[in-house]
């Protein structure tokens, strides 16, 4: 990032951190104990780009001891925000909150390239905030697909002979649907589907019906159908009526991680309204980076009273909204019995299993489905060697930061190597977050894996259509 620090903002570094609630820096003791749970950090073995190292420059910065400036910038945005070091945390310090807090503050009061500005405009205000770019954008990338090209130069000797970030980044490809799901589905009350006796007498257990909303983000809207519709079915599985909201917009989880809260915030205020009003249960989420920024909606509006009160929202809004958002996984773990009512296929089959990092660390949720994935008629389940380690997606970061993400990466590849090594009949591995399954995917195609990747749900509606074939 190219950075100008000739014009001089009219509030010092400090006086902007001191505006920006960062009391919490002060939860942290130095005691290092997430050094090793840093993927940043166990790559470059330094101190500055360690979590530890980054809360020292943030509390300079918030003292008015440091500047904005590269040497303290660069450190910065090379985090991943994994958060895996919340999870090694003691201290309970929400690196997070203020990793994205100071990159808020960053992005408002420093100059960018004019690169920079041009893409931020064109891709993250624009693209993300029109569904018909989005569709658009998805239809291009359809066709080139279909082309061959992408094949044609990863498999031949284009693969040497061109950048191999632009080769690995073929393999990154979504598979892209042209066609909202959000759109397809609009504001529809989706029933349950038709259920045999004992699962009619199971679903009578429960006090009610259980209507939920679902939450489509962007480019989850247009790309990876299977995964959208497979939540879908599943829920209807057990009896849920669904909701997806047509006016619902980006989550704004890719806004956030770099500096763009404001776009951020408005997303925040859409989502809200999109939602409210429909006398729901759950607000269901199947990627883990949108349900953990779902989550945490109400850390964009400390200290900006202006928004929210100009809406109209308080804290128990963004409380009553934020309670509601669970991600697909965890829902189905509350209703066993409902579960275990289907109609499971019962062929035995070894199944690895990938933590996303935002499902763990920022949504605190690894035990359950586990659980549930393992608790399927003749299903498995392998934790990778290093299940809870960071792929090196983080949103786009496999964009801007491509040769540390390859590193990261490698690491995780390595992972499913030695599980395969152990587990050789594994012929799947599943994560539920689709920045992880783009990048384990490019990960295991790049390296001749042969092992196919899917969405937790997808692999649950596969159990059951295959018991209907």
């Amino acid at each position: 990032m190219s950075l100008n620090f000739s014009q001089k903002t009219v509030l010092s570094t400090k006086e902007l951190f001191r505006q920006a609630d960062f009391d919490n820096i002060l939860k942290c003791v130095h005691c290092g104990l997430c050094l090793d749970n840093c993927p940043t950090y166990r790559e470059l073995g330094d101190e500055k780009d360690s979590p530890r190292g980054r809360l020292y420059l943030m509390r300079g910065l918030w003292e008015g001891e440091l500047e904005l400036e590269s040497a303290v910038i660069d450190p910065l945005n090379r985090c991943l925000d994994c958060r895996a070091c919340e999870s090694a945390c003691p201290s309970g310090v929400p690196y997070g909150e203020l990793l994205e807090k100071t990159r808020g503050i960053i992005l408002e009061n420093t100059q960018q390239s004019l690169k920079e500005r041009l893409l931020r405009f064109l891709l993250l205000k624009r693209l993300f905030r029109s569904t018909n770019l989005l569709i658009t954008a998805s239809w291009i990338l359809k066709i080139y697909a279909a082309s061959g090209l992408p094949k044609l130069i990863t498999n031949t000797f284009l693969a040497k002979i061109l950048p191999q970030t632009f080769v690995f980044q073929q393999h990154l490809l979504p598979e892209c649907s042209g066609v909202s799901f959000k759109r397809k589905h609009a504001d529809e009350i989706i029933p349950p589907l038709p259920t045999g006796e004992k699962h009619k007498n199971t679903v009578q257990i429960c006090k009610k019906r259980l209507r939920v909303g679902m939450f489509s983000g962007c480019i989850m809207d247009v790309s990876e159908s299977v995964i959208h519709e497979s939540t879908l079915t599943i829920l209807r599985h057990i009896g849920c009526e669904v909701v997806v909201p047509g006016n619902q917009s980006c989550c704004g989880a890719l806004h956030v991680h770099s500096g763009d809260r404001t776009t951020a915030r408005e997303f925040a205020l859409k989502n809200i309204a999109a939602f409210e009003n429909r006398h729901l249960d759950a607000i269901i989420t199947n990627a883990a980076g949108c349900g953990a920024q779902l989550q945490e909606y109400h850390y964009l509006f400390t200290g900006a009273t202006t928004e929210t009160q100009k809406e109209g929202r308080s804290a128990t809004d963004w409380k009553n909204f934020e309670n509601k958002v669970i991600d697909i996984l965890e829902f189905l773990s509350a209703y066993p019995e409902l579960l275990a009512s289907l109609p499971w296929c019962k062929d035995e089959d070894t199944v690895l299993y990938d933590a996303p990092c935002h499902l763990m660390h920022a949504q605190k949720v690894d035990e359950n489905p586990r659980k549930l994935l393992n608790s399927l008629p003749g299903v498995k389940l392998v934790a990778l060697t290093e299940s809870n380690w960071c792929c090196g997606s983080a949103g786009i970061y496999n964009l801007v930061q491509p040769e540390l993400s390859a590193a990261v990466l490698n690491r995780k590849t390595e992972s499913i190597r030695q599980t395969l090594v152990e587990y050789p009949k594994a012929s799947t591995i599943v994560t539920a977050n689709p920045g992880c399954l783009y990048q384990i995917r490019a990960g295991i195609r790049s390296n001749k894996i042969d092992l196919r990747i899917l969405h937790p749900v997808v692999y649950l509606a596969e159990r059951l259509r295959l018991n209907r074939s």
